[in-house]
């Protein structure tokens, strides 16, 4: 009870900051004076949990079409897609045999370990944008991961590999181009729901802009993904979120403990061996 209490507390100050910093007045984000936009509220991403293709560069690993009774809960990657390298494509082969023969290929979200950029945009959960001067915070609902997005800055000279990389960011007129690298490698980070791996020269952008269609206003984020280590061409994606009805962020906890499942398999979680303090 205690941790709830303290989580709302922090969560309530960054609102208020938010709320107070001058950037973040107008209804979609727009102050009057026609400063960068900030994608006030809390958004959920729509539509299925992976990326529509789009044009200009190659198209991101599609759902494989299976005729079973289990089809929609099979998650299963067409590995003939040109963009995988070999090896790659071997991984994504052998996830989809899995799936088909419903031995379910754990994900990062599927076992509590962080979902990594990109595949962290396909989170169907509640999703805020913090503003700061030098800096935009992302809170994702689904066990309160977060970005720090750096504003008008150059990367690190001496970057070290970590979950989430290092994303740096600028407005081009209304959109945010976020610039991210130094995503580390591991066997549970993947780029999309299909368990396809990367390499530590994974390079993503992602453009976030207010956009409005036959559903209304959503934010857009379109994503341009170069690995030449992992990837035979760049291919692309988008995906939308739409404002979440309920405004606010909830405590959602993976796993408070290696006993929360009941001792069912829900793919290696993570574990701390050795104390930190």
């Amino acid at each position: 009870m205690a941790r709830k209490s303290a989580l709302k507390t922090l969560l309530a100050g960054s609102l208020l900051c938010a709320a107070l910093w001058p950037i973040a007045a107008g209804a979609e984000g727009d102050d009057a004076e026609g400063k960068a936009p900030v994608f006030s509220g809390v958004w959920v991403r729509t539509g299925e949990p992976m990326f529509e293709a789009i044009s200009g560069v190659g198209k991101p690993v599609a759902r494989l079409l299976v005729d079973s009774k289990d089809a929609e809960e099979i998650m299963a990657g067409d590995w003939a897609n040109p963009v995988l390298l070999p090896w790659v494509r071997d991984v994504v082969k052998k996830n989809a045999e899995s799936e088909v023969h419903l031995v379910h290929v754990y994900q990062a979200d599927d076992s509590c370990w962080p979902v990594t950029v990109p595949a962290i945009l396909n989170m169907r959960e509640a999703v805020q944008f913090l503003p700061e001067k030098d800096r935009i915070t992302i809170l994702y609902q689904r066990d309160h991961q977060f970005r720090r997005i750096w504003l008008n800055q150059e990367h690190s000279k001496n970057l070290v590999p970590s979950w989430y990389g290092e994303s740096v960011g600028h407005f081009e007129g209304d959109t945010l181009v976020v610039d991210t690298i130094g995503v580390k490698t591991h066997a549970m980070a993947f780029v999309d729901p299909f368990g396809t791996p990367h390499t530590n020269a994974l390079h993503v952008v992602e453009r976030y802009r207010m956009i409005e269609d036959k559903r209304g206003k959503g934010l857009e984020v379109q994503i341009r993904v170069e690995d030449p280590g992992a990837f035979a061409m760049p291919w692309g994606g988008k995906i939308v979120y739409r404002r979440n009805r309920v405004q606010n962020i909830d405590e959602v906890i993976c796993e408070e403990n290696n006993r929360t499942f009941d001792g069912k398999s829900f793919g290696p979680l993570p574990e701390e061996k050795n104390p930190q303090f």
